[in-house]
């Protein structure tokens, strides 16, 4: 099945959602291609971005989810690859309270009905473009404040990095010019140009997760 009949088909399947709550508010795609939809959605807490991430990305395929539900699921670990690292509520930019990766939603979203495929792009925008041509958002961690990032170890000798100042968005398209996403924070779309998404996504090694329905 082509991609961007796969993305038509998810366009066709998506729910609206408007109100209080946090529900998530669908709105068309910036670039006019119309090829892939997702909706915009504010994050509930100050670094909850992830959670919400994951409302988005899931609310493509007609579902919702609240960003809630991945609280207990996921739970808590100093390793953010293991569980959310410090508080959620806590102030955005430092690395005590900071959040948490990809591997730790895997299991969460696959409780919920959801495939998250993790990806770590490596200064590789391949697997960023391939998702998106079969209609699957990809939600992508971003070093807004460049590389700053050092690394912890757990007491079992797990090394693992922490990057200030990151941010996780989830991409719904792309072009020639650059990378299409919705934004949790603002609660609205943006872009990067791919000289500025590369320098940001590289930061913490292309890492991200496709999101798919189980």
């Amino acid at each position: 099945m082509g991609g961007r009949f796969v993305r038509a088909l998810a366009l066709a399947a998506v729910v609206a959602f408007i109100g209080g709550g946090g529900a998530p508010r669908m709105a068309a795609a910036t670039d006019g291609s119309g090829s892939l939809w997702v909706p915009t959605y504010v994050q509930q807490r100050n670094l909850s971005c992830e959670y919400a991430a994951m409302t988005i990305a899931t609310a493509a395929f007609g579902g919702w989810v609240s960003e809630y539900e991945f609280d207990e699921r996921v739970g808590w670990s100093a390793n953010p690859h293991w569980g959310f690292r410090g508080d959620i509520s806590g102030w955005w930019g430092n690395t005590t309270d900071y959040g948490v990766y990809p591997e730790a939603l895997v299991g969460p979203l696959a409780e919920l009905g959801y495939v998250g495929e993790v990806i770590y792009g490596q200064g590789d925008a391949w697997p960023l473009k391939s998702h998106l041509d079969e209609g699957q958002p990809v939600v992508l961690w971003l070093g807004l404040w460049g590389d700053l990032s050092f690394y912890e170890y757990t007491e079992d000798g797990t090394s693992f990095k922490l990057t200030p100042g990151y941010h996780v968005v989830v991409a719904y398209d792309y072009d020639e010019n650059g990378v299409y996403f919705s934004d949790p924070a603002k609660g609205g779309y943006n872009f990067y140009d791919w000289g500025t998404f590369m320098t940001y996504w590289n930061v913490l090694d292309g890492m991200a997760m496709a999101v798919a329905p189980a």
